[in-house]
């Protein structure tokens, strides 16, 4: 264990030094902190580092700055119940007391087993769990009964016990020595069992002669321990409590009740103990908290302020460096790490102090703090001894109020004087030699508030006033006349300072700083709010040569070579935009005062190191108001009622960074695990897309001081720094293989190795590559559809162009060319044969006649209301009854309700209407029928349509294949059909068109 340094507050009370010494730093966590209890009965820290906290209103688990609440289940969802016991097996399983039933317990799947009593207990004198160094656990049943738990058959039973008592005997707690004896202590006495022999021995009965059996005044014995120096401590009441040790290589016994007695007569036990990995010893209990001090052999009862309990149930120790406590009255840890800082506080019974100033003072070599307070006047103290006596500073002082309204403090080391800057224009004078003291009001000042004081090299001083005067004082003695205004500003000048080059920098209210020369006072720079953040200053320090900090609101680093500025603010890294005060290190670190605490600023990095709300400076005062550097290089600040000193190389800059832990995984605000879980799980669907990180370092100190970056390989490009929240926080991320990552780093910028959650979004059906190429192909398949569509739309006009001409000029053309043939021919007979000119009329008319109706074919066929095969057989009855009526033929169309379903294309139509009607024009022309039948049939995909006239017919032999049945033949084969006549002489022709469809 680290050593322990001590943090000394001293309450200062008038001119005496009263003083809590304050041991330790301490945190306490409450019901504001996350707590859900502040009665808190049992603390467990497990392997990875994590807290577990048990109290009245349930189990709750800390990793330094979140308390996450477990809810438990078993494994319908319970009520929330008090958690008194935590203890984790060695085989890792977690056990827990949840109101009065013990079980165990799986926090990522919050489930509870419980394992129930074999018979009913007598437990209303409390009991406890206790697990020895085989595994075996056991209930212990105060003043009653021991018990195990038997995990194989799941039960508490009193069957088969690993350890003896004798019969009767009614325990109080166990311990389990190096050698393997279990120490009971009952309240019969202490009962001694030797596993090896299964032997039990009492004062009775001491075969190995153990002398703590001896005594025969252990009754009632609550406790027993033998601490890694083979003391035995014993608890027991007789007939108050009592607290005894025995030492085996003394053979002493000691009583140390009194050493734990508390300041008051308050009800007191002592039943607690707890042994550090470096032997040092705690016993705690109600009203109790004591260390043993090897050396002195005593116990040092703990006692502050900020400590504040009336019962502690539980300490454990942190491998961190601290002890944790869990009290009625909340949780505390003690920082063993605590550094060591010299903190003053004032009593403020009689008002506050209001501290402006601090100097330190070397006269002959004895150096001692000067303060200033503004209304109470100087002080002055010696940091190890005490308050020093200043009497002798106020005999001479005037009957005015302003003699101890102190402003600043300068130590003038040329002429062995202390400067001190006072309200209404009054200066002090102390003359360390003679102990004289002055009072005087120069002239100069007007009457102003002195606020600020400087010197130069050459030993002349410089003062600003609260009107905004600039004064310089110069020459030997102390004379009025010696003062002399250089030039005024407006507003205040709560700050001068001497820079390095001999330069005075001016800080003001209202019109920013300004640089004068040390001679005449001439401006030499301004900065005002055209290159600061604002016209209004009050306090400047120079980092370097060529570097200053000046700041109020927020914090600007000029730099004088380039005159440039930078400004930081709370998000940058400052633990607050207001800056009460700065002061630089040795080293060359500013160590900057702001109300939320200490932050140190690296001017070459522009990096800031704040020492996180686990640290002292978290602690301090939230006012702040001036400070300065020793010749040793401690570091002094002033507060209001507050001095605190300290030595800055203590705090190590350059900590190694841990590799941070992912503390908590949310899935849609739900906790699903953490990075520590092997079977958490790693595979989402692609709904389960929204995921939140924690993180942390389980290491409760230090964990606030270092900077945490992360990245989610797979959507961050780079590493980002977690600002204030430590929580990354993705939401709807795409399907894909994930690689979270989060690394800390220290003041100086090294990384440790990142902490690393692997995971993978399974894409949905339509998210996968196979069913994107799909989608893919059916796209370019229905860009290719629209584009063949587009293509046979256009050769469909195409074809119905060249079909158009074709029949235009197959059948209108060639009408037309023997109607002009004929009207020649009659032209030249109508003088000479008017006969013969009569007949070529005639022609020219059925001529005509025919190239009409065929014109009336071609557009009927082209119409699209004609599309069906309903409006096609329409037609074909409507020429049908045209055609045989002039013959007195009569005809009957059959027509199958199938048929007028089909879908044709328009050439089909047409070729169909044609076939018909030459067939039409056929049995009309030469079948001397009298009657006729026309049917149309669907036969599963063939078509059939029968024309059948019942007149002369004739001898197939005889048929003349000519031009009108070689084109019916030809206009079959288009319909992918088969045209057949069937024909003997006096039976009729029989037409058949069979098309398949």
């Amino acid at each position: 264990m680290k050593k322990i340094l001590f943090l000394l507050l001293f309450l200062l009370v008038v001119k005496s030094v009263f003083a809590e010494t304050k041991r330790y730093f301490v945190t306490r966590f409450g019901t504001a902190e996350g707590l859900t209890s502040n009665q808190v009965l049992t603390v467990y820290k497990d392997k990875d580092n994590y807290l577990w906290i048990g109290s009245h209103n349930g189990l709750q688990r800390f990793d330094g700055r979140k308390f996450m609440t477990y809810q438990i289940d078993s494994p319908e969802r319970q009520t929330t119940q008090s958690v008194s016991e935590i203890l984790v097996d060695l085989k890792g399983k977690m056990w827990l007391r949840v109101g009065d039933d013990y079980g165990i317990y799986i926090p990522e799947k919050q489930l509870f087993t419980k394992f129930p009593f074999e018979k009913t207990q007598d437990r209303f004198q409390g009991e406890s769990l206790w697990m020895d160094s085989k595994g075996n656990l056991f209930v212990i049943v105060n003043h009653n009964k021991l018990l195990w738990i038997d995990q194989e058959n799941q039960i508490i039973t009193d069957k088969n016990l690993p350890i003896q008592l004798p019969d009767g005997w009614r325990p109080r707690s166990i311990f389990e020595d190096k050698n393997g004896l279990y120490w009971i202590s009952c309240v019969e006495g202490i009962s001694v069992f030797d596993p090896k022999n299964s032997a039990v021995y009492t004062r009775n009965s001491n075969p190995l002669g153990l002398e703590v059996l001896k005594n025969p005044a252990l009754n009632s014995v609550f406790n027993y321990y033998e601490d890694s120096e083979g003391i035995a401590w014993i608890n027991y009441w007789s007939p108050d409590e009592k607290l005894i040790s025995y030492d085996p290589k003394t053979h002493a016994w000691k009583d140390h009740k009194s050493e734990l007695s508390p300041p008051t007569t308050n009800y007191q036990e002592a039943y607690g103990n707890l042994e550090l990995p470096n032997g040092q010893l705690w016993r705690y209990g109600i009203q109790t908290l004591a260390d043993f001090d090897r050396k002195s052999k005593k116990f040092t009862p703990l006692i502050q302020s900020d400590i504040r309990y009336d019962k502690i149930s539980k300490v454990i120790w942190d491998d961190a460096g601290g002890i944790w406590l869990a009290t009625d009255s909340g949780l505390y840890f003690l920082h063993f790490d605590t550094p060591n800082i010299f903190f003053l506080e004032r009593d403020t019974k009689e008002g506050n102090y209001e501290y402006q100033a601090i100097e330190e003072v070397i006269h002959r070599g004895d150096t001692s703090v000067w303060l200033g307070s503004w209304g109470k006047g100087l002080s002055a103290f010696k940091p190890m001894t005490g308050e020093l006596n200043l009497d002798w500073i106020y005999r001479s002082a005037p009957k005015a109020i302003e003699t101890l309204q102190v402003w600043d403090i300068h130590h003038d080391k040329k002429r062995n004087l202390v400067w001190v800057a006072l309200q209404k224009g009054l200066i002090q004078v102390i003359e360390l030699d003679s102990k004289k003291v002055h009072f005087i009001y120069p002239e100069a000042f007007e009457g102003s508030t002195i606020r600020t004081i400087a010197q130069e090299d050459q030993g002349n001083l410089w003062f600003g006033t609260q009107n905004g005067s600039i004064i310089k004082y110069e020459g030997e003695g102390i004379l009025e006349t010696n003062f002399k205004r250089i030039r005024k500003f407006q507003g205040r000048i709560p700050q001068i300072l001497i820079s390095k080059d001999q330069k005075l920098w001016v800080t003001t209210t209202n019109e920013g700083v300004y640089v004068l020369d040390l001679q005449e006072g001439k401006i030499l720079r301004h900065l005002d709010n055209s290159i600061l953040n604002s016209n209004t200053t009050e306090k400047i320090l120079q980092a370097n040569d060529s570097t200053f900090l000046i700041g109020f609101e927020l914090l600007n680093k000029f730099k004088v070579n380039t005159n440039q500025n930078e400004i930081f603010s709370y998000s940058d890294g400052l633990v607050s935009n207001t800056i009460l005060h700065m002061q630089c290190d040795s080293n060359g670190l500013v160590w900057i005062y702001t109300p939320n605490g200490m932050t140190r600023f690296d001017v070459n990095t522009n990096t800031f190191y704040s020492f996180g709300k686990n640290h002292f400076f978290s602690t301090i005062p939230g006012d702040g108001r001036s400070g300065t550097r020793f010749s040793n290089g401690e570091l002094a600040f002033v507060s209001n009622n507050g001095i605190m000193i300290f030595d800055p190389s203590q705090f190590e800059r350059n900590l190694t960074p841990p590799v941070p832990s992912i503390t908590s995984i949310e899935l849609f605000g739900l906790y699903i695990g953490d990075g520590s879980l092997d079977s958490l799980k790693k595979e989402f669907t692609s709904r389960e897309n929204s995921l939140t990180f924690d993180f942390n370092i389980l290491n409760f100190p230090i964990q606030d001081r270092f900077t945490y970056y992360y990245r989610l390989v797979g959507a961050d490009p780079e590493w980002i720094e977690a600002k204030g929240s430590f929580q990354a926080v993705y939401s709807l991320l795409p399907p894909g293989e994930y690689r979270f990552e989060v690394r800390s780093a220290n003041e100086s910028g090294v990384f440790s190795e990142p902490a690393v959650f692997s995971f993978e979004i399974k894409p949905s059906l339509v998210q996968t590559w196979w069913f994107k190429a799909l989608l893919g192909l059916i796209f370019i398949g229905i860009v290719y559809l629209i584009y063949r569509m587009n293509v046979n739309r256009i050769l469909a006009v195409v074809n119905l162009r060249s079909r158009l001409a074709r029949d235009l000029h197959d059948d209108m053309g060639s009408t037309l060319s023997t109607i002009n043939i004929l009207s020649s021919m009659a032209k030249t007979k109508i003088g000479t044969d008017p006969a013969k000119s009569s007949e070529y009329i005639s022609k020219i008319s059925e001529n005509s006649q025919r190239m009409m109706e065929a014109m009336d074919d071609i557009v009927w066929s082209i119409k699209p209301q004609n599309d069906t095969m309903e409006k096609l057989i329409a037609r074909m009855r409507e020429f049908a009854n045209e055609a045989l009526e002039s013959k007195d033929i009569l005809f009957n169309m059959e027509i199958d309700e199938k048929v007028l379903g089909m879908k044709l294309s328009m050439d089909a139509r047409r070729d169909l209407f044609l076939i018909f009607k030459e067939g039409i024009n056929n049995a009309a022309k030469y079948s001397k029928a009298t009657r006729l039948l026309i049917s149309f049939e669907l036969e599963k995909s063939i078509f059939i349509m029968k024309i059948k006239d019942y007149g002369v017919g004739f001898d197939l032999n005889d048929l003349d294949d000519g031009n009108g049945l070689e084109n019916m033949k030809k206009r079959a084969a288009n319909l992918n059909g088969t045209l057949t006549i069937n024909s003997k002489p006096g039976e009729g022709t029989e037409l058949i068109l069979n098309i398949t469809l």
